[in-house]
């Protein structure tokens, strides 16, 4: 596949280092639940028999395990995880973070009563296989191991410019909304948050906690699974539900709804996505798959949400949920860039000769139609070649792209510039289609490659 070579341990570095204070938070527990254990069986053998020891160790070593690290890892709490500063420069975000819990903040004024329409990305994450936990160590040590879990979300959550509503015991429920983003017409860029924010956990998972974990065995189901999906201003309510001092504002939406049954039926480790999502970012089979089940040998694909509800007239609603395809994207993201001797990036401009320091980060946010990126190509290199040139090369999906021939996709070689050890070119792209498109950028020496091509990605929208 024409993204494979963006894979490995570039990505998984990257995510060890955004996730540093976790990992080391986690091998702490781990390493003094170990160590105390086997403290406990030595002391034992010292006044029982074998059998005693054995059958003591298993069924009082980690209690005293958690005793020792009330003591010992209690108070190395931290106040950050580290995350929100890393990712946020990554992506190119600025501004203070949205960093309450609960009422969403542009809802925090409401009347007993009053009811209110108001878009929302909802998104459900929920810890898999954590029983396995329970069985390995006492409550107090599955506490914290779940605990630094759910403060990564949280702040990674928050990292996206999204609004962690409540926390469910290994599930975490969170918005991601504006009302700047509504009344600028930049809705997609709170899907485009979402969307990052759900791979960045997944990763976090796979690269980090069940690494972690594996040692004791309670990785064999453990993972996450997260559903989303949009709900359009118009069919969204926000309300205070409860009574007097027991209340609380949420929104009211078949949408909220769909998204923690996404959730409930995404496979581990995958985001599942509804029809809503995936229309308002204009995605498709591209980044896209469907849930695929199994029975008597027989594949079935899952295409419609379960149950199927019937609307006032009887008929089902057949409303499409897919997989999205998150391995393939999140190479994709800027924090997989690690550099090298080939650099893309690209500035948004409304004319090619226009002057614009609006540096557009690939993946980060929505792009209007009508408007254009310069891309520039870099290839760092002492050696000197008699025909340099870069060869940009577009590849277009999405509805839009999908109705005029070859999907608009085409291709260009630019000649380059050598200054100062770096060869450079630049291209000029109109934005005509939405979805989420890719631009590949190699290095050549006439007709011969010189480096591979890179991928920068980028999110039209109308």
């Amino acid at each position: 596949m024409w993204l494979l070579y963006l894979i490995g341990e570039g990505f998984c570095m990257s995510i060890k280092s955004i996730y540093s204070v976790l990992d080391e938070r986690l091998e702490e527990i781990i390493s003094k639940s170990k160590s105390q254990s086997v403290h406990d069986a030595i002391f034992e053998s010292v006044d029982n028999t074998q059998l005693a020891t054995e059958s003591l160790s298993k069924s009082s070593g980690f209690v005293r395990s958690s005793i020792s690290l009330k003591k010992d890892v209690g108070g190395t709490d931290v106040q950050s995880y580290q995350v929100k500063d890393i990712v946020r420069n990554k992506f190119g975000k600025h501004g203070p973070l949205m960093t309450s819990f609960g009422c969403h903040p542009d809802f925090n004024k409401m009347d007993d009563g009053e009811v209110r329409n108001g878009y929302s990305i909802t998104m459900f994450m929920d810890i898999i296989g954590s029983t396995k936990l329970g069985v390995v160590f006492p409550p107090e040590i599955v506490f914290r191991i779940k605990n630094d879990i759910i403060r990564c979300a949280i702040e990674t959550v928050n990292a996206f410019d999204g609004h962690v509503h409540r926390i469910m015991g290994d599930a975490v429920m969170a918005f991601f909304r504006s009302n700047d983003r509504y009344k600028n017409n930049k809705i997609a860029d709170s899907a485009i948050d979402a969307i990052n924010c759900a791979v960045v956990l997944i990763e976090m998972f796979k690269g980090v906690v069940i690494p972690k974990l594996s040692d004791l065995g309670v990785d064999e189901n453990l993972g996450i699974r997260i559903g989303l999906d949009y709900g359009p201003h118009e069919e969204v309510v926000w309300s205070k539900y409860g009574y007097m001092e027991s209340h609380e504002v949420t929104a009211t939406s078949f949408f909220v709804d769909v998204a923690a049954k996404l959730q409930q039926k995404a496979p581990k480790n995958s985001i599942m996505i509804g029809a809503s999502f995936v229309e308002l970012l204009g995605l498709d089979d591209v980044q896209l798959k469907h849930k695929i089940n199994r029975n008597n040998g027989v594949e079935h694909k899952e295409l419609y949400l379960t149950p199927n509800y019937k609307d006032a007239s009887g008929k089902p609603i057949n409303y499409r949920q897919y997989v999205f395809d998150n391995e393939r994207y999140c190479n994709l993201l800027p924090i997989n860039d690690e550099g090298g001797k080939l650099i893309v990036k690209a500035t948004l401009k409304k004319s090619e000769n226009d002057v614009s320091d609006d540096e557009y980060i690939c993946c980060s946010r929505m792009i209007k139609k009508g408007m254009g990126i310069s891309f520039k190509g870099y290839y760092y290199s002492q050696e000197q070649y008699s025909n340099p040139r870069f060869k940009f090369r577009v590849e277009n999906t999405g509805p839009d792209a999908g109705n005029v021939d070859n999907k608009g996709n085409h291709e260009s070689y630019e000649v380059a510039r050598y200054t100062g050890e770096r060869y450079f070119a630049k291209h000029w792209e109109d934005c005509h289609y939405k979805g989420l498109h890719y631009m590949f950028v190699s290095f050549w020496n006439g007709d011969q490659l010189i480096e591979r091509e890179r991928c920068f990605s980028v999110f039209i929208n109308d």
